[in-house]
Formats: C-alpha cells, sequence, structure tokens
C-alpha cells in the first residue's frame, strides 16, 4: 500500500512540474541589460537559450542568444561552433561576450566568442524537436510559442500546444525567430511601378526577422509559400426514406483553383441522382474548367467551358464555351467575388429534338465569405446564358448554387447547399426549373 502511494505521489510531483520531466543543466545567465537569471539550461539552438527558474521548472524560458553576455553551468555540456566543432565541459563567465570550457583538469580552458556558439546540448541527454518552439514577439510584448506553419494576407498561422491553428495578425508582430530557416517573399522598395497592383518580390532564408535599418516587416508578402498553389473540395451527401414510399438521393462535387500571381484556374463538378419506390426521378451531371489571366489584380480575361447532362429535361449534352472580361472586387481567402462577362458559343443535343447551336451572352459570379476565421463560410457560384437567336433559340439559361460551408475536424466540412436550375425554352413537356436542397460531408485540399 505505501509503495502505490509513493508511485501517485511520485507521479503527481512529475504532472504538477515539482520534479522536472526535461533534462537541463544547473547554471547562471547574464543579459546585456545586467539582468542575472539563475536555474535550469536546457540548451540552445537556432538562436533561443531555453531556461527555467524555480518558478517555471515545466515550462522552460525563450531566451534571444544575442542578449547573452555570459553564462556558467554547474555540469558538463556540449557546444557546437559554427565551424561544426565541438567541446565538451562545464562553462565559467569571463569578460562579457565570451564565454570559458572547463575540459579537465590537465587541459587548459578554452575561451570561445559567444557569437561563434551555434547550440549548447547536454552531455547527457539529446534535447527531442519539440524543445525548440519557434518564438513569435508581438508588439505588446507576448511571446507566442509554437509551429510557424506559413503568413498570408498579412496573417501569420501557426500550430502550438493549446491551439492546432493560430491566427496572429501581422501588423501585430514586432519579431520572429524560427527553429527552421522561413522562405520568405519581400517586397522590393520600388514596390509596384507598373501600377498593376502586383509588386515585385524577392525571396530570403532567414530564422529571424525583426524591423532595422534594412529590413522593415511592413514588406513582408508571405512566408514559406510555394509558387504555384491550390485549393478545393470534395463532398459526398444523401438520404433514404422509408415509409409509405421509399426515396433515395445520392449527390458529389468537387471544385478546385489553381494559382500564381498571373495564371489561375478554376475546376468543378457534380453529379445528383434521385429516385423513388425504385424508379428514376433524378439523374443530371455538370461540369467545367474556367481560365484567368490577370491583367491587374482588378481586371483579367477569361476563357470558360461549362458541359452539362440531365436524363430528365432530355439532354444528352450541352456544351457552353465562352470569353470575356472579368473584374475581382475582393481577392482574399476570407472574401472573394468577382464576376464576368462575354460571348460564347453553345452546343446542345437532345434526344427528340436534335442538335441546335447558337451563338450567346455569358455572365457569371463567384462569392465566397468567410463569417468566422477558419469555420463558417458562405458562398455563391452563379452562371448564365442568354441564347442570341442562332437554330431560333432565344433561351435564358441559369444555373445557381448558394449555401454554407462549416468546418469540423481537420480538414472535414459540412456543406448545405440550395442548388436552382432555369431554362427558359425547355423540351416540351418539361419544366423551366429545378430546385435541389443538398447536404453533404466533405474534405478540404490545398498547400
Amino acid at each position: 500500500m505505501r509503495l502505490k502511494l509513493f508511485i501517485v505521489f511520485i507521479g503527481l510531483l512529475l504532472i504538477t512540474g515539482v520534479i522536472p520531466l526535461y533534462a537541463a543543466v544547473p547554471g547562471h545567465i547574464e543579459l546585456k541589460d545586467g539582468t542575472l537569471l539563475k536555474g535550469k539550461i536546457f540548451g540552445m539552438n537556432n538562436g533561443i537559450l531555453r531556461v527555467s527558474s524555480s518558478s517555471s521548472l515545466r515550462n522552460p524560458i525563450p531566451l534571444r542568444w544575442q542578449e547573452v553576455t555570459g553564462l556558467a553551468t554547474d555540469e558538463p555540456v556540449t557546444l557546437v561552433l559554427d565551424t561544426g566543432v565541438t567541446h565538451e565541459g562545464r562553462l565559467q563567465l569571463v569578460e562579457p561576450g565570451s564565454i570559458q570550457v572547463i575540459t579537465d583538469n590537465n587541459t587548459a580552458p578554452i575561451v570561445l566568442e559567444l557569437n561563434s556558439v551555434k547550440a549548447i546540448k547536454d552531455s547527457k541527454e539529446e534535447p527531442t524537436a519539440n524543445e525548440d518552439p519557434d518564438e513569435i514577439i508581438l508588439k505588446n510584448g507576448t511571446r507566442v510559442l509554437g509551429t510557424i506553419t506559413f503568413m498570408d494576407e498579412k496573417k501569420l498561422r501557426m500550430k502550438t500546444t493549446y491551439a492546432d491553428k493560430l491566427i496572429i495578425k501581422w501588423d501585430k508582430v514586432d519579431q520572429i525567430y524560427s527553429h527552421e530557416p522561413l522562405s520568405v517573399e519581400v517586397v522590393e522598395k520600388d514596390g509596384d511601378p507598373d501600377g498593376d497592383g502586383f509588386f515585385k518580390t524577392y525571396k530570403i532564408n532567414s530564422n529571424s526577422l525583426q524591423d532595422n535599418e534594412s529590413f522593415s516587416l511592413d514588406r513582408v508578402e508571405g512566408i514559406n509559400l510555394p509558387d504555384y498553389r491550390y485549393k478545393g473540395g470534395l463532398d459526398i451527401g444523401g438520404n433514404r426514406t422509408k415509409g409509405n414510399s421509399e426515396a433515395t438521393a445520392f449527390n458529389a462535387s468537387t471544385n478546385g483553383k489553381f494559382w500564381t500571381d498571373r495564371h489561375r484556374a478554376f475546376l468543378f463538378g457534380r453529379y445528383a441522382l434521385a429516385s423513388a419506390d425504385g424508379e428514376n426521378e433524378a439523374k443530371n451531371a455538370r461540369g467545367g474548367l474556367r481560365y484567368d489571366y490577370r491583367f491587374t489584380k482588378r481586371f483579367f480575361a477569361t476563357a470558360d467551358e461549362f458541359l452539362e447532362y440531365d436524363k430528365f429535361q432530355g439532354l444528352d449534352i450541352r456544351s457552353s464555351t465562352t470569353v470575356g472580361l472579368g473584374y475581382q472586387v475582393f481577392d482574399m481567402d476570407s472574401h472573394h467575388l468577382s464576376g464576368t462577362i462575354g460571348p460564347g458559343y453553345v452546343y446542345q443535343k437532345f434526344k427528340e429534338e436534335g442538335t441546335t447551336r447558337t451563338a450567346t451572352f455569358s455572365w457569371s459570379v463567384l462569392w465566397d465569405y468567410e463569417v468566422i476565421t477558419d469555420r463558417l463560410r458562405i458562398f455563391h457560384r452563379q452562371k448564365g446564358y442568354r441564347d442570341l437567336g442562332g437554330d431560333g433559340s432565344t433561351a435564358v439559361r441559369l444555373t445557381a448554387e448558394q449555401g454554407a460551408r462549416l468546418e469540423l475536424i481537420g480538414d472535414l466540412y459540412f456543406k448545405l447547399a440550395f442548388d436552382y436550375r432555369y431554362n427558359s425554352d425547355p423540351e416540351p413537356g418539361k419544366k423551366k426549373s429545378d430546385r435541389t436542397l443538398i447536404w453533404a460531408l466533405g474534405y478540404t485540399f490545398g498547400n
């Protein structure tokens, strides 16, 4: 019984931090401002020295190595120099900016410059990767530890032990220190000489970022962004009803966006099937591909191919090929709004009325708005056509999907949408409009 109580007592001490869970070396540190810290030294890597006092044994405090002027340890540590050479021994204080390594009693001490030290390790145990977090220092003095993933649209994203996704507004950031080198996209000093909204940039690799005489955080356009970007989703849904009648429904859809600064492409597709009492009531599909070339941040040229099939409208295939001009109102991940107009050509093949060919006028609207960051989005996607009289067709056709998307766990989401299709000149005996309420579970992907 006493043994069990002792084990429980030791476990509580470990959990509460009275007994540290980390390998550490006793010592003390002198800083540039004259501060003298005594406690445990957990090591140094990528310019971050991890130490703790008696009140913070379980959570080491990160200190910037450049702020350290002196260091001493009661036990041996391993020093790794920027040349790759290693030294093992106890550290003693000497003049500010240097340290003295005591290797053994028979060897003269080695004096090293602090700025030549690349890493400090406990000689008895190797530190794990998660002991060297990235550090963000905010303008209000707050320190945030975690792993930097990327920065885009003036939002820095991190992963921490308490939040899978943490978003920090870029204008709140004062300094950055990273465990791994960051790929930083920086705006050139002449900015936007062409006046088209596209800033000229260059890339640097760095473990730290802060304002100085030759660099400003305001000029950072992105961090860890790939040259070619993509994102999209795939969702599947349906329902089944039993009772006086049996009904089933199935729908699947996908969408994707691929882009660089001036080029972007949209890909989408949707399939729906419904039956009641064993008889098909709906079977249709549509999909398309659109390419945009951006003259400026606002104006772009577009080309679009839109394909449709609907068994119960008697439509074997409809191909709508259009070109045109577009205008970008908002172009952020949190808010996208664009519209296009232009001429086109429509080819249709019906089961009963044969084929038709006609010129058309087209328009489209894409709108996506993030209501709650990384949680809830609402959207509207619309494509419309007005035939111009070829083969006698002056039909107006409209396809629109609008709804909401709720992010669940990880990359999973739930979608609820209302799909509306209208044709002012359907085949005889067919209705002009179709309405569908859609729910689905989906998966997002991207880089």
